[in-house]
């Protein structure tokens, strides 16, 4: 969406010949591609743990870190393969979203009319939001040591990127 926003906003005039429906089928397909090989991956080594005792989760969906605390197993393979794919996935993602719009804003810095900038920032604001709250929130859910992880302070926060 940030690269369609770039075009849309940099190269107006291009949009229709960059912005083909091939092109799109191949971001979307990319996407799909990528995060079903990862979940996929991540399900394997979750389907390797064992667990005694409870089996009540205090959480709104099957998160991994209540999952973890499950269980009986070594889980600091999953931890790992937690944080690899949080720094992949997540902050590689999130890294070339923000690339595109420091593009995005350069160009509307560069902009001659008042209006056209007002316009450019208001076309940006709701995905920009919508970012702040998806990636936050997933960067506090993840991104924390284990020892930190509190399971009151995930709930709040998944019950925040689930909205």
């Amino acid at each position: 969406m940030s690269f369609d926003r770039y075009v849309a906003i940099c190269q107006p005039l291009h949009y229709a010949a960059i912005m083909k429906q091939q092109l799109c089928s191949h971001l979307v397909g990319a996407g799909w591609v990528i995060g079903f090989t990862l979940s996929s991956y991540h399900l394997v080594l979750l389907s390797k743990l064992t667990f005694c005792g409870p089996n009540k989760i205090q959480h709104f969906f099957c998160d991994n870190s209540p999952l973890f605390k499950l269980s009986c197993s070594d889980t600091s393979l999953l931890w790992k393969a937690d944080s690899v794919l949080l720094s992949f996935v997540v902050l590689g993602s999130l890294c070339l979203i923000l690339v595109s719009y420091m593009c995005i804003f350069h160009c509307i810095l560069h902009m001659p009319s008042a209006s056209g900038r007002k316009k450019a920032f208001a076309t940006c604001s709701s995905h920009l939001t919508a970012l702040a709250i998806a990636y936050g929130s997933c960067i506090v859910l993840y991104a924390q040591p284990t020892e930190e992880v509190s399971l009151e302070t995930n709930t709040v926060v998944a019950l925040l990127n689930t909205v």
